[in-house]
């Protein structure tokens, strides 16, 4: 009697394949992400010399954070539905329960609050940059006894700025964020799983240097292409296929962070404030 090897639902592998077996995730995901920009940069040219602006600004803003959340919600449960469709629930997992607004808000909101901190340091970091490259650059001056350029030392860093952001925001606030999103009930925990987690840094690592390599080359390339109509053609295929990619380095990493968030004894996705 032959038995077929079980195949591992976790890591980087497994993850790319319930990504690319989610179809709905990708359209969802794709066309949702178009949305929420377009009402983000709408929101940034909005008025508010009057009240009534000022409150249509507000209320466009949280529609906003709402659709966003929305969809990293939707594809975090998609990806655990999969997971654990595959291995099977185990313990109390084939017993859903709702959790209400009153247990579910406090987290969310510290998680945000989280979120807007990162927020502020991410823009304090990149505005002492350049004085902070000029002070590396005249500390290897004079270490080296070679003169450093402070101009190529801020070209290097442009190459793999994307670091920073992934540290900040899928590194550190992603974890809680998607422990959050799935109604996990001990946020920072699951968030400690995946921090302690040398797969889940690796592996998110990969895909946004995949993702913003992809984006960045693909839309600042120019070909040499002959006329307008080419040239429209051209661009539109480039940033085509840029989204495409980064948008599936975006979803992989949302996949293995949900994997990574979650403990020995699995829970329904249901388990979950709607």
């Amino acid at each position: 009697m032959t038995t077929t090897p079980k195949i591992s639902q976790r890591g980087v592998p497994a993850a790319v394949r319930r990504v690319l077996a989610s179809g709905r995730v990708w359209i969802i995901q794709g066309v949702g992400t178009l949305l929420v920009a377009a009402l983000a940069w709408s929101w940034f040219w909005m008025d508010e010399a009057r009240v009534w602006q000022i409150a249509a600004s507000a209320v466009l803003a949280l529609l906003v954070l709402y659709l966003a959340a929305f969809l990293q919600r939707t594809a975090l449960r998609v990806y655990r539905r999969d997971r654990l469709g595959a291995i099977g629930p185990q313990g109390p997992a084939a017993a859903p329960q709702r959790r209400t607004l009153r247990q579910w808000m406090p987290g969310a909101a510290l998680v945000f609050v989280f979120l807007a901190a990162l927020v502020w340091g991410y823009g304090e970091i990149r505005e002492a940059l350049p004085d902070a490259v000029q002070f590396i650059a005249s500390w290897l001056t004079l270490h080296l006894r070679s003169p450093v350029d402070p101009y190529l030392l801020e070209r290097r860093w442009e190459t793999v700025q994307f670091v920073l952001p992934w540290l900040l925001f899928v590194v550190v606030w992603l974890p809680p964020a998607a422990a959050a999103l799935l109604g996990e009930k001990r946020i920072w925990r699951a968030a400690a799983r995946a921090w302690l987690r040398l797969r889940y840094w690796l592996g998110t690592l990969v895909c946004a240097a995949v993702g913003y390599y992809a984006f960045t080359k693909l839309s600042g390339w120019v070909p040499s292409v002959k006329g307008i109509g080419m040239q429209t053609v051209s661009m539109a295929a480039r940033l085509g296929v840029g989204y495409v990619t980064a948008l599936g380095s975006w979803l992989v990493i949302l996949a293995l962070a949900e994997e990574s968030i979650a403990a020995s004894r699995e829970r329904n996705p249901d388990d979950t404030w709607d």
